[in-house]
């Protein structure tokens, strides 16, 4: 018990407890106890805060032991689990702080030139607001259903106010994306559903210059849909020019909305 962060008082009291059916009351642990009545009345608390005794008519009775370990061994993996989490979050930022300056100086480039991650979707649909904003001829939009159109779409307005041009590749599978596909073209944009079911990429072009997008992932051969991905931000002629040709090609097979 000790070895599973119970305190020496803890195991006394509950091997106690162990040994009396019918309980025994704090008044008399507290007489029994060969700690002081601070040290034992700390431990009786940390025993019923884990579940190891439990209240019963004002006496303190064992748990039973199957049902007590159950609860140790759920509460530790939920503080590994959170101590996963701050060491992962920890890493994350370590490497983003480690890796541009090793390439850099190995290369005489920047990663951030080529690629610059962007943490969750909420920074993705940020920048993209923002590359929208920046555009002043056209802008190419690789979606599934256009499920964040409500997020940029008073960016889009004011550029179509610019007079800016929008492509918009989408399926509607469903009535809310038709309700989106709808509403996109009564904005002004032209809207087309690609001749294939599914896509791995999604992304926002601008002027041929800023280009926001995402890569879904699988470790499936065949079959199933990615559940894996991560956002990037590019201005990378050659990033851009991957995206630009893959898009136009997928225009121009798909058909109108």
């Amino acid at each position: 018990m000790e070895e599973l962060g119970f305190s020496r008082e803890g195991c006394s009291i509950y091997f106690s407890l162990l040994e009396k059916p019918s309980g025994e009351t704090i008044e008399q642990i507290l007489a029994h106890s060969s700690f002081s009545s601070r040290e034992a009345e700390r431990a009786v608390k940390e025993l019923v805060e884990k579940g190891i005794v439990r209240v019963s008519s004002n006496k303190l009775e064992a748990s039973e032991p199957k049902q007590f370990v159950a609860k140790i061994q759920d509460m530790k993996r939920t503080e590994m689990s959170r101590d996963l989490d701050a060491l992962n979050a920890k890493s994350t930022r370590l490497l983003s702080l480690l890796e541009p300056q090793y390439w850099e100086l190995r290369l005489g480039i920047k990663p951030e030139d080529l690629l610059e991650p962007l943490p969750t979707l909420e920074e993705m649909e940020i920048r993209t607001v923002r590359v929208i904003g920046n555009a002043t001829r056209s802008v190419s939009i690789s979606a599934e259903t256009f499920g964040w159109f409500g997020k940029v779409k008073e960016e889009i307005y004011r550029a179509i106010e610019r007079k800016v041009r929008f492509r918009l590749l989408m399926t509607a599978k469903d009535q809310d994306a038709i309700s989106r596909a709808r509403e996109a073209k009564e904005l002004g944009i032209v809207v087309r559903q690609p001749r294939e079911d599914w896509y791995p990429v999604r992304g926002t072009l601008s002027d041929d210059k800023e280009l926001v997008f995402l890569i879904w992932a699988t470790n499936e051969r065949r079959g199933g849909r990615p559940k894996f991905f991560r956002p990037h931000f590019s201005k990378n002629d050659g990033m851009i020019r991957v995206f630009a040709d893959a898009f136009d090609k997928r225009w121009s097979d798909a058909s109108p909305l």
